[in-house]
């Protein structure tokens, strides 16, 4: 996977709904989150960005905690479902690109790591993923801001 470094990710107007998962059904949970745009009176404009972070538990799968993000068409009113951000920046970030499927989101992130450990970067915030899709095929941006300091 090839990293680039200086990269930026700015959106603007997101739908932010937190949850815990599992990764077999992270998939078909942004799914029903965009169908419920609608029902919410709201239309996606940009790709679905989310974060998560695996907790350790007894059983073979792991339980996310996860935000999911989509871009909409106007500000709303946040409730105890979902709430209302007005932009997302990173800047300074570095950026790796994966397919879409949980395996390789968990090699690629392995793969930042070991990256950010090399060139002694600092991490300044989560792994953002950003769905994209490029010819026909479902792909995901892996974004993490690092410090720009060398202390």
């Amino acid at each position: 996977m090839e990293i680039l470094e200086k990269q930026y990710l700015s959106v603007e107007s997101l739908l932010s709904f937190k949850t815990r998962t599992t990764y077999r059904k992270l998939y078909s949970l942004m799914a029903h989150l965009d169908d419920s745009l609608s029902m919410l009176g709201l239309k996606k404009t940009g790709s679905t960005i989310f974060t998560l972070t695996e907790n350790q538990t007894v059983s073979n799968e792991p339980i996310l905690d996860v935000e999911i993000m989509i871009p909409v068409n106007e500000q709303f009113k946040s409730n105890e479902y979902y709430v209302y951000k007005p932009k997302i920046r990173l800047t300074n970030a570095l950026r790796g690109r994966c397919s879409y499927d949980y395996n390789d989101l968990n090699e690629a992130r392995k793969e930042m790591q070991h990256y950010i450990n090399r060139n002694s970067h600092i991490p300044l915030t989560p792994y953002f993923y950003k769905l994209t899709e490029d010819n026909g095929i479902d792909e995901v941006d892996i974004y993490v801001s690092v410090n720009e300091n060398i202390v």
